[in-house]
């Protein structure tokens, strides 16, 4: 989301900074404004068709936890958090506690408007970018963070993720924030009879702004 707004020499300006102070506060309380600090990632999916705003969603999907010896499912099970692009609208999501059925917990605790995402030019990918702070689950950073990509039907039915197929447990990628600064990995094309929602592959960039 994003608004572009004007000044004139009218007079209005404390009118239009009135304005401009409640868009703000709306935003703020809509979980949309807050800046990022500190360690951020940097990660992009690439699809073989351009993303569509509908017939499915996009998961970029987040292991936060150093207990877990795996990482993000396509079945969405080992999640720790995600980033959803549905309906040309990011989200961002935390997985709360307890066990779900796949998906479950996008209704259990809805994911909020995310402002860090964009369709990449020519729309064949999503990138987004997480403060590595948003990824924390206990009172440390994590030591490693896996990410998968899932893309799903209209009835969260998983299509494609990395790997062979939906299948593959051990196709997402590990980014080690002691040493890695850049991980990718490559997808086979075919996965997903639509090639908007088939993956291709994906990277992640560690950056510090």
């Amino acid at each position: 989301m994003s608004a572009r707004i004007g000044y004139a020499n009218d007079g209005k300006g404390p009118v239009m900074r009135g304005i401009v102070a409640g868009l703000i506060l709306v935003l703020a309380a809509g979980g949309l404004a807050y800046a990022q600090v500190g360690q951020q990632l940097v990660v992009t999916m690439h699809l073989a068709g351009p993303v569509k705003p509908a017939g499915g969603a996009y998961y970029i999907a987040f292991t936060a936890d150093d207990s877990l010896l795996t990482g993000p499912q396509s079945d969405s099970s080992n999640w720790s958090h995600y980033v959803l692009y549905r309906g040309g609208r990011f989200f961002f999501g935390r997985i709360p506690p307890g066990a779900f059925r796949p998906f479950e917990f996008v209704a259990v605790r809805p994911p909020q408007p995310y402002i860090f995402g964009q369709v990449l030019a020519g729309g064949r990918g999503l990138r987004v970018r997480v403060a590595l702070s948003d990824l924390q689950t206990g009172s440390a950073a994590p030591l490693r963070v896996k990410v998968n990509f899932v893309t799903v039907d209209e009835r969260l039915t998983p299509l494609d993720a990395l790997g062979e197929g939906t299948g593959d447990r051990f196709a997402f990628l590990t980014v080690d924030l002691r040493r890695d600064t850049y991980v990718a990995g490559e997808d086979r094309s075919g996965d997903a009879s639509d090639p908007s929602f088939d993956i291709t592959g994906g990277d992640v960039q560690v950056t510090v702004p």
